[in-house]
């Protein structure tokens, strides 16, 4: 579908759209700049302070207090956008050079005159500091703009870039662009303490200015290439502790790993799975012709004679034939398909099959008011338990129209006000809407709304569950880091409240796609900037199979194709024959994979994050602030670094250039065995079927909860929690007692017995001082103060981390709560995976079936053919902790593996799958 650019609907980068000519962000970014000198002082004592320009203060609003957007595909004068606003994610200029960093950069026109962003940060260390600033550099002009750095109210930092080219005009980025990325950077002595870091422009410049980070770092060896980040403590340990993932003593047992039937999902209308497909309207018109005549299933093509031509009579048909696919109809078209005897309704009557309305940018308008009202008797009534819902690509039901009149929130309001704000909003817009077209007292109608949201779904997938929805939608485009994390968030509110999700599959990268039919072929000059569709643009065809595969077995109970249409064609030039396109070959292996293996089992998660309700936390948002108006905070931060530290080496993929799929897809190192949840006030009996809950961001305890948390713990759950995060819980519960004091260290020391010792420095972080209570300390710093205990009561444990927030100085992840993780999440699932993959663990009838994905070896540009590492394999070792394994299946290939000394071994090719069922011996 054609999405538009309303705010709530959040496509992946709608209207910021790109396409890229070739990966040229391997280009030596080095040989831009000066020689720096050598390392100065000691590795223990580097501190990197880095600043996403997109997250700074000032940038200007609109007159409904969001964030001006002025992207560079535009030439906006600064009388439209004043200041500095943002500018991305990036058009096709930008993920050419492989994307900007983290998700934003931030734009001024070149007639602006004046304009201030900044981030109050603090100077962990003092001393002489490299200040670096990653910007568009315009061949053969100016974009001035000013860097100011002020420590207790005064200036200690002045120095203005873009004055002069830092590329080489005839370089090729510049050639075809006119301008590239480029780092230039330089030196000051800095105080400790806090300080303010500014952009500013002070005057007019040949060209736009776009600034996308800034670093300050005492590493004056350091040179930052492409948007690649430092290497900050956190994932430094983490890197090094995946070379030889040492056992370390587990806090959770891994032996019990009983799934709960709180995971088991809900029926989809009788089915475990099925597969919603937009059906042309042509098969309904032909539905009374002789069977010979026309096909025999519903369908969608292109080109349809040829279809027809194909396939009229035929009982076997690519895709089609198959039970799982069920009709996904248009919402303009209900008045025809709806009314009495009606082919659509004839086949519904005669075949049970379930059935979907696609909503996006639609409207259904009936004849009379009698005519609307028997539509919705007849989809309440005849129909409803066929009916699976309104299908919301990218959107919560396409009202965001409204939302200027209706919808009243202010840069004011907590999150929790917004999100309440925003719940109004909806149900009052979605009621009115339907109200409208039915001619009926409708209501809001949310537990048939199937809202796929793509950016936003993390803020939003909980509350959803919240108002009311049962089956929750979500899509995800190819630059969009770690989808896992992603299916976490969704699963976990699907399973907090009790509905199932759909995947809306769309092979989208930025806002080009893979396309090959001539209905979606955009090429040619007016496509320049953006919206380029074709055979060879958007993700790997990798990422398109191993996409299905992810979310069928992660537990999706429906896959929904956006392109549908496109998954045959007839290839020229020459006289071929109609046969199914690239694409359809890997959704036919898929329906037919998903038709032999109905029991896919249930992913075992034992670990789930546990967030306030309205955290609003999303690392991929449009146009960038949570719930529109709340800008990015040191909660939100904390996420990213906890999620990161989670999923890594997902946060170190993010810095890489942008492919189609190495950001999406990732190794890692714990195995995708999260869900996350929110502290909901009628959904908290959710996190009793977790074996840990590892609190996240901001969050403040009801009593309901506190009440919650210690009844979970004394039943034998774990608890983590930071020093920002125990207010209102008794030093009884944590077994510790505050003394008012705040520390500071740059290391520390686990005192886990007979564990080998570890390299747990980094950056300086502070923490709050505790005097013991019952608690025993389990990390501290080298002079014996507690950073981490470990409190019993009943059969759990309350671990508690004095860092707030889990953030150091530099707001990142100190080593040592990195550590901690390994400590709670490695060697918690009852199947051991030894090998570079991905993978996720699910319970079966059998016994378990492991989902291996190879996420190395495949590159692939926004634009162009992917570029195959052959020799990319991934070896894979599967042994169970406990029991032995009775026999060995692959899925995919239907091979049996061989057990020798208790394990399976099997190779999977660069971007490949492998789908393993291991029956266990009883």
């Amino acid at each position: 579908m054609d999405h538009s650019n309303e705010n709530h609907s959040r496509r992946s980068f709608v209207a910021l759209t790109v396409f890229a000519l070739v990966w040229l962000c391997g280009q030596n970014y080095r040989a831009q700049v000066p020689a720096a000198p050598p390392l100065a002082i000691p590795a223990s004592e580097v501190e990197y302070l880095w600043c996403e320009a997109e997250n700074m203060r000032g940038i200007t609003e609109t007159s409904r207090h969001e964030p001006l957007l002025n992207p560079s595909y535009l030439e906006i004068p600064a009388s439209k956008a004043p200041g500095w606003s943002i500018s991305g994610p990036g058009v096709s200029a930008e993920w050419s050079q492989g994307g900007e960093s983290e998700w934003n950069s931030v734009a001024a026109s070149a007639d602006e005159t004046r304009g201030t962003i900044y981030q109050d940060i603090e100077i962990p260390r003092a001393g002489k500091y490299k200040i670096w600033i990653r910007y568009a550099d315009f061949a053969n002009k100016n974009e001035n703009f000013v860097v100011r750095v002020t420590q207790q109210g005064r200036e200690v930092f002045d120095h203005e870039f873009g004055a002069k080219d830092i590329i080489d005009s005839h370089d090729e980025t510049s050639l075809y662009w006119g301008w590239s990325f480029t780092w230039d950077g330089t030196s000051e002595t800095f105080a400790k303490g806090l300080a303010r870091v500014s952009i500013e422009i002070t005057k007019a410049a040949q060209a736009r200015r776009q600034v996308d980070c800034v670093l300050l770092t005492n590493d004056l060896a350091f040179v930052p290439e492409g948007r690649r980040k430092p290497d900050f403590a956190a994932m430094r340990y983490l890197r090094d502790w995946s070379k030889t993932r040492i056992a370390f003593g587990p806090l959770i047992d891994s032996s019990a790993n009983e799934i709960p039937a709180t995971w088991s999902r809900p029926k989809v209308a009788g089915r475990d799975f099925v597969m919603p497909w937009n059906i042309s309207k042509d098969f309904w018109q032909l539905y009374d012709k002789p069977a010979a005549e026309r096909p025999l299933y519903p369908f969608n093509a292109e080109p349809i004679e040829e279809f027809v031509k194909s396939y009229a009579g035929k009982k076997n048909v690519p895709i089609f034939d198959s039970k799982l696919v069920v009709p996904v109809v248009y919402i303009n078209d209900l008045p025809e398909l709806l009314r009495d005897g009606s082919a659509f309704r004839r086949y519904l009557a005669q075949t049970k099959t379930p059935f979907a309305i696609l909503l996006n940018y639609g409207s259904a308008n009936f004849a009379t008011e009698a005519d609307a009202q028997a539509a919705w008797k007849l989809l309440n009534g005849e129909l409803h338990d066929q009916f699976l819902g309104w299908i919301s690509g990218e959107s919560v039901g396409f009202v965001w129209d409204d939302a200027p009149q209706y919808l009243k929130i202010s840069p004011n309001m907590t999150r929790a006000q917004l999100l309440e704000a925003h719940r109004i909003f909806y149900t009052d817009a979605l009621t009115r809407k339907w109200s409208a077209m039915f001619k009926s007292q409708t209501g809001a109608m949310w537990d048939k709304l199937i809202p796929a949201q793509s950016t936003s779904s993390t803020s939003f997938a909980h509350a959803l569950g919240e108002w009311g929805v049962k089956f929750l939608g979500i899509e995800t485009a190819a630059v969009q880091p770690m989808f896992a994390m992603r299916i976490a968030f969704t699963r976990g509110a699907a399973r907090q409240y009790g509905g199932e999700f759909l995947y809306y599959h769309a092979p989208n990268f930025g806002d080009t796609a893979t396309t090959f039919t001539k209905q979606q072929n955009f090429a040619g000059p007016d496509n320049f900037f953006h919206s380029r569709y074709g055979p060879t643009m958007g993700p790997s065809l990798s990422w398109y199979r191993k996409s299905y595969y992810l979310y069928y077995m992660s537990g999706a109970s429906a896959i929904y194709l956006e392109q549908g249409f496109d998954q045959f064609f007839k290839p020229g030039p020459g006289d071929h024959p109609f046969q199914l396109n690239p694409l359809g070959r890997i959704t036919d292996e898929f329906v037919r994979f998903a038709e032999k293996h109905p029991d896919r089992g249930v992913s075992y998660t034992p670990i789930a994050f546990l967030l306030d309700s309205a955290h609003g936390w999303e690392m991929t948002d449009y146009p960038h602030w949570p719930f529109e108006v709340s800008q990015i905070d040191r909660s939100d931060r904390a996420l990213r670094e906890l999620f990161g530290a989670a999923y890594y080496p997902g946060p170190v993929r993010e810095g890489e250039p942008a492919s189609g799929e190495r950001q999406a897809f990732v190794p890692g190192v714990f195995g995708n065995i999260f869900d996350v949840l929110v502290a909901s006030e009628t959904h908290k009996d959710a996190v009793d079927s977790y074996r840990a809950l590892v609190a996240g961001g901001a969050i403040d305890w009801s009593d309901a909860w506190k009440k919650k948390l210690e009844s979970y713990v004394r039943n034998g759950g774990i608890v983590v929690l930071n020093a920002a995060q125990v207010q209102g819980l008794s030093p009884e519960f944590l077994g510790v007692r505050f003394t008012g004091e705040t520390g500071e260290a740059h290391n520390a020391i686990c005192l886990s017995p007979n564990e080998p010792q570890q390299d747990l420095h980094g950056g300086v972080f502070r923490f709050d001082e505790i005097d013991l209570k019952g608690a025993q300390t389990l990390i501290a710093t080298p002079s014996n103060q507690p950073l981490v205990t470990i409190n019993k009561i009943g059969r759990g444990k309350v671990v508690f981390v004095g860092v707030r927030d889990l953030l150091g100085e530099d707001e990142r992840l100190p080593a040592f709560v990195a550590h901690l993780l390994v400590h709670l999440a490695a060697d918690v699932t009852p199947v051991k995976v030894e090998g570079d993959v991905e993978y996720l663990i699910n319970r079966n009838a059998g016994g378990w079936v492991v989902i291996l994905f190879n996420d190395n070896g495949v590159f692939k540009p926004q634009q162009g053919l992917a570029q195959v590492n052959r020799s990319a394999i991934a070896k894979v070792n599967l042994s169970l902790r406990s029991g032995k394994i009775s026999t060995a299946t692959e899925w995919t290939s239907d091979q049996t593996l061989s057990i020798r000394n208790e394990s399976v071994s099997t190779t999977i090719p660069a971007g490949g799958i492998a789908v393993v069922e291991l029956t266990i011996q009883h």
